[in-house]
């Protein structure tokens, strides 16, 4: 455990854990807000589409039939605030969370919700506050639902046809970074300080609360097995998804990295990685016994395709067929750094230190369409490969409908199509 409170401390400084009180209409037993009736849930949600942070409950960047194609065309532009989050994109609308402070931050975030029309960028409703003063809310999507939660731990609700909130829960004092996942009409999350937590989707009610083996700030990864918690190359735990029961838990090694990496399930493995300055690299390990599969070296989160790995280090993005996992083709960064950001419609999308959006052939690797999104930094500027927080939101992009949503420099939301 010492190991892991240098991780948090060293991150302290991003996070304020205070308690919250719910902010609802109303309050019902166990804390869960007492609201209007939610549309019912699917157990499936559209296959095109982008739900959350990296695309889906599973965190692995693939849109399994994302329609979108390079070349692309401007289609919109809107300046939303001083950054933007990665988009959830559903059908024919798009929604980001976004700072909306201005330059002079004084008096803190101000993180609002915003609905757009997905062709013309037209406001669907007028931007909600989601928490006042309340840092890091982050977004997803799940049973005809937005979910957001702030970085105190309120988790809320809301009607993505109105934007109007349908309920709202406090997780506790929290020190959250990661958006929840929703599977199944289930909203899977952690606090950051030990917990993990299942509330019902259509209402916020607390089904089951559960400890985790660590303190750390770490994404809620849901699939068919479970849900899975990660923290760095320290520890990983499978809970059940019904009654939070372990099912797995395996440590592996501590390289007491800085905390708050995003984990991912691909390749049929768990994917931990660790920002060490002399290790930095990312480890798939077997779902079953916690055995190290593979390992390579990585400064960002990989992603996944069919029959591929995204792995990238030092601005080389490698593409490894998953039957040798020996690079097909490689990408290389003119700053040194660069991420994957989504996979979709055989499409590798990824986000160049050099302010650019990338996209490549999945199959040779070939560049086959770019759009400047951020000014060219400084040739004496550090530039980050994974940047998990640019503004108070997650970074990234999305995809539905044919069309490529990606927020560039200052607060300013772009569509791409044709």
């Amino acid at each position: 455990m010492g190991s892991t409170a240098r991780r948090v401390r060293i991150r302290s400084g991003c996070v304020v854990a205070t308690a919250l009180a719910v902010l609802a209409v109303g309050v019902g037993p166990g804390g869960a807000a007492t609201a209007a009736p939610a549309p019912a849930t699917s157990t499936t949600e559209p296959a095109d589409a982008t739900l959350g942070y990296r695309a889906n409950a599973r965190h692995d960047s693939f849109v399994a039939k994302a329609t979108a194609a390079p070349p692309f065309t401007k289609l919109w532009s809107a300046d939303l605030g001083s950054a933007v989050s990665a988009p959830v994109a559903v059908g024919g609308k798009v929604f980001v969370v976004v700072n909306a402070v201005g330059e002079d931050e004084t008096d803190g975030p101000r993180m609002e919700l915003v609905g757009l029309d997905a062709a013309t960028g037209k406001r669907l409703w007028p931007q909600r506050l989601i928490a006042d003063n309340d840092p890091k809310a982050t977004l997803a999507y799940g049973g005809g639902l937005l979910y957001t939660q702030t970085g105190r731990g309120v988790v809320t609700a809301w009607d993505p046809a109105t934007g109007r909130q349908r309920w709202s829960h406090s997780i506790g004092s929290g020190i959250c970074e990661y958006p929840p996942a929703w599977y199944d009409g289930v909203l899977y999350t952690q606090d950051g300080r030990g917990a993990a937590m299942a509330l019902r989707a259509s209402d916020g009610a607390e089904l089951w609360r559960a400890p985790l083996v660590d303190w750390g700030i770490s994404p809620v990864v849901v699939d068919d097995l479970g849900v899975w918690f990660g923290f760095d190359n320290y520890s990983f735990q499978l809970l059940d998804r019904s009654s939070g029961r372990e099912l797995r838990r395996y440590d592996v090694p501590d390289l007491t990295a800085r905390g708050g990496n995003p984990i991912a399930r691909g390749a049929g493995a768990l994917w931990l990685r660790s920002s060490a300055a002399d290790d930095e690299r990312t480890v798939a390990y077997d779902q079953n016994t916690g055995a190290v599969l593979r390992s390579f070296p990585a400064d960002a989160t990989p992603a996944f395709g069919p029959g591929r790995v995204y792995v990238a280090h030092r601005g080389v993005v490698k593409a490894l067929g998953t039957t040798t996992y020996q690079p097909v083709w490689s990408y290389t960064s003119p700053r040194q750094a660069a991420t994957v950001r989504l996979v979709a419609g055989g499409y590798v999308y990824v986000q160049d230190g050099d302010g650019k959006l990338v996209v490549l052939s999945e199959r040779t690797g070939a560049v086959v369409w770019s759009y400047r999104l951020w000014a060219e930094p400084h040739p004496m500027e550090n530039v980050l490969a994974e940047e998990d927080w640019r503004g108070w939101v997650n970074p990234g992009i999305a995809t539905a409908g044919g069309r490529v949503f990606a927020p560039g420099q200052n607060g300013v939301l772009t569509a791409f199509g044709h």
